[in-house]
């Protein structure tokens, strides 16, 4: 039975990343509570800082998301958070927007990631960012992305990202399959993987995939044989197979409570042999429609 720890569990959680998407606004597909309410926010972020869970992912575009975690902080000064944050370019300079974060945050964040391709390629956002962190306002700095030719983009901008944040899971392998992880682990490029659960796809009722995505249902069902064979979820597969990647240095979870985070870090203390990962990775589901929550 997994245990709340107050040391890490292991050194598998400094690769997780918790996401707080849901503490600002109504995020993912499977989520039917809402955001999050600001004293389950506190319970979530004391069990992750409890065992051992250092990293958080957030944006100014997330709602009321950083103001959430500002407003923890407030009353937990100890828990000094590597907390990463994103935002577009706009009129307002880089500089002023990191400020306006760190103001919400009550602390400074450590990353500073452009929302998309075009503002990290924008020249005045790429400048803003290259000094903030030289100015030490950040520590690095880095871009979301969805595809493998925004990838080819930005590895083409005057300023490379140090940090590059993907959607990947394991009925989305496209960028491991097409080697685009390998390339940026060999220009030692940071990565982050993010949607590990399809945002919430891999917890809809088959009625609810019948209605809205019925395509997948076929592919998720040979998904599901194969988890099953190895004892775990579809989801607890998705996360046990980013987790064995060496090139993936980030991965960000959101939860909707403390008690699916608690989920998550019992599943980490799973092994699954390697030829489930392989018999997942030989489905090639390349449905951009369904694979991009973006578009849905």
């Amino acid at each position: 039975m997994f245990q709340l720890r107050t040391e890490p569990v292991s050194n598998l959680l400094y690769k997780i990343v918790l996401g707080t998407a849901q503490f600002g606004m109504n995020y993912g597909i499977a989520n039917k509570s809402g955001r999050v309410v600001q004293k389950e926010v506190s319970s979530i972020l004391n069990f992750a800082w409890d065992n051992g869970i250092r990293y958080l992912d957030t944006a100014e575009g997330y709602g009321a998301s950083e103001l959430a975690i500002g407003a923890h902080l407030e009353t937990h000064p100890n828990q000094n958070w590597e907390i990463i944050t994103k935002a577009g370019a706009t009129r307002d300079s880089v500089a002023n927007q990191i400020s306006c974060s760190a103001k919400k945050l009550g602390i400074q964040p450590a990353v500073f990631l452009a929302h998309d391709a075009d503002s990290f390629l924008n020249s005045d956002f790429q400048e803003g960012l290259a000094k903030a962190r030289d100015r030490g306002m950040i520590s690095k700095l880095g871009v979301s992305l969805y595809r493998q030719d925004e990838v080819e983009r930005v590895m083409t901008a005057k300023v490379l990202p140090e940090i590059i944040q993907l959607p990947m899971n394991i009925l989305d392998t496209r960028l491991y399959r097409n080697g685009v992880l390998t390339g940026l682990n060999d220009q030692n490029i940071e990565i982050h993987v993010r949607s590990v659960f399809l945002q919430g796809l891999f917890y809809l009722t088959a009625l609810e995939l019948r209605e809205n995505f019925s395509e997948v249902i076929p592919y998720l069902d040979r998904l599901r044989s194969i988890s099953e064979s190895a004892n775990v979820s579809i989801a607890e597969l998705s996360l046990l197979w980013l987790e064995s990647l060496e090139q993936v240095n980030k991965i960000v979870v959101g939860v909707d409570n403390s008690s699916q985070l608690h989920g998550h870090l019992a599943t980490l203390q799973q092994s699954v042999d390697t030829a489930y990962f392989d018999e997942a990775l030989s489905i090639q589901f390349t449905n951009e429609k369904i694979l991009n929550p973006s578009l849905w």
